[in-house]
């Protein structure tokens, strides 16, 4: 480390005059951290204890948490860092509509904020926040994002630009672009370890293509025959555990079910404004049970149904408040059966608990 003498010059010169100027400083700075003190992340309360269904059945539901900006994922700052906020007038980025969404087997926290045109990543272990870096351009409409965790790849999707974008080491190095002059509009995205493949759903060709997970190269279109013939306005898509690949085909209003070869093993789900049915469905994703959730935009709830089909329940309703949404969007099951959704116009991603029989 450089002495004072070193780091700051002649300047640096010790006298009566000058320790009470240091004398001044030193309070100051004291002010400073006293105030960053007062100023010191707003860490998350507990939340009241929310459960679904709101019955005398069993809960299935809970509500844990939701995070609008670094803080509410446990990502503290230490004093100096508060002091330099204070200084530089700098705050820490919140979400302002956030879409797709995806959590690591690290519990990173990978947030798609259209507005922003920006990868905001949460990273509680490292007690640290980040953004995607920037490419040979950048973003203009990103939509999704999944990510390959054993080789550390990370792929957003952008539907003005129509391509991939491709970046290593957890979203801190870009290293090119995936599909470009294939895709039209691509939206929806996910990560086939089994098959070694990255699903890339193409909104305006009603299209899913397949491209290999290493080379990046392009392997094809998913599904049996032409699939476009079947699809109208397909959005988002995951895979199961067991393989299986679930799609929203959003403008004919239902959810497909296909095996690891593209075989459609089944669908549900028909246009309607009641229970079951569907008016804009967005997210899709399954939890350890095989049971699907389905976000739906306009009722602003996620509905969840058993692998065949039946409603089993729904939670959330329009509104602001804790367990409420707006213009809800992607969603993402972890391991954990913990349940993300981005919750578009409420600035937000609420995070719920299901709670698996015993």
């Amino acid at each position: 480390m450089l002495k004072s003498r070193e780091r700051f010059g002649e300047q640096f010169k010790t006298g009566p005059a000058r320790h009470s100027a240091y004398a001044g400083w030193l309070i100051f700075l004291l002010l400073l951290l006293t105030q960053a003190g007062c100023r010191q992340a707003q860490i998350q309360p507990d939340l009241p204890e929310l459960l679904w269904p709101k019955s005398t059945e069993t809960p299935r539901i809970r509500l844990l948490k939701t995070v609008s900006k670094a803080e509410d994922y446990q990502i503290r700052k230490g004093m100096l860092g508060h002091m330099v906020d204070y200084i530089t007038g700098f705050e820490d980025q919140a979400l302002v509509s956030p879409y797709g969404v995806e959590v690591d087997a690290d519990g990173r926290l990978y947030v798609v904020d259209t507005f922003l045109k920006t990868v905001i990543v949460f990273d509680a272990g490292a007690n640290t926040y980040y953004y995607v870096a920037r490419g040979e351009k950048p973003f203009s409409s990103p939509i999704d994002i999944a990510v390959d965790f054993q080789s550390r790849q990370v792929f957003v999707t952008d539907s003005k630009i129509g391509a991939v974008f491709a970046y290593h080491n957890f979203g801190r190095e870009f290293i090119g672009f995936i599909g470009l002059g294939i895709l039209e509009r691509p939206t929806g995205i996910v990560v086939n370890a089994g098959a070694s493949e990255l699903l890339v759903v193409d909104t305006l060709a009603g299209d899913v293509l397949r491209f290999d997970l290493k080379s990046h190269s392009f392997k094809g279109k998913y599904g049996q025959g032409n699939l476009s013939e079947l699809l109208h306005g397909p959005t988002l898509i995951s895979v199961e555990r067991d393989g299986a690949v679930l799609l929203t085909d959003a403008l004919n209003f239902r959810v497909l079910k296909f095996d690891s070869n593209g075989n459609i093993l089944g669908q549900f789900g028909s246009p309607g404004d009641g229970p079951g049915y569907f008016s804009r469905p967005r997210g899709v994703a399954a939890d350890s049970d095989g049971n699907v959730y389905v976000v739906d935009a306009l009722f602003d709830n996620v509905q969840i149904f058993s692998q065949e089909g039946k409603l089993l329940m729904a939670f959330g309703e329009h509104g602001s408040d804790l367990g409420e949404f707006w213009l809800p969007a992607g969603i993402h099951i972890d391991r954990e059966d913990r349940i993300y959704i981005a919750d578009a116009y409420n600035k937000r991603i609420q995070i719920f608990q299901y709670l698996k029989e015993r």
